[in-house]
């Protein structure tokens, strides 16, 4: 069968469940819109919505992994993860030295005042 993956054995599925799964692959991975799979499955459009609610909700670690197969990353994609991920590790850095930057002056502190802020603050 052509939508026959590794990870699922749907030959021991009845005749709806491999229509649900089929349907539910060919607008998860294959990227097909409603009209499309109307067409090809000689469906009405209700008909597929609910059977994409249906095999979702029934199946929700099929569903799960057909959905992070058919995600392609472009290049722009990883270009903006990328920056997100070096403004999230500067971001890190600057709170880093700020809670440094506080500890030192809470042993400044408690050294020459005398003065605990760490139990002060809690009161």
């Amino acid at each position: 069968m052509k939508y026959k993956e590794r990870n699922f054995d749907i030959a021991s599925y009845s005749a709806d469940e491999r229509l649900m799964y089929e349907v539910y692959y060919m607008y998860k991975v294959e990227h097909l819109n409603v009209p499309t799979i109307m067409g090809k499955k000689s469906l009405g459009r209700s008909k597929v919505y609910r059977i994409l609610r249906t095999f979702a909700s029934e199946n929700p670690e099929m569903a799960e992994k057909m959905a992070k197969q058919g995600k392609d990353v472009t290049p722009s994609d990883y270009e903006e993860l990328l920056k997100k991920v070096s403004e999230l590790e500067s971001k890190l850095k600057r709170e880093t030295l700020r809670a440094d930057f506080y500890e030192e002056m809470v042993a400044f502190g408690k050294e020459v005042y005398g003065i605990d802020l760490k139990k002060a603050g809690t009161k």
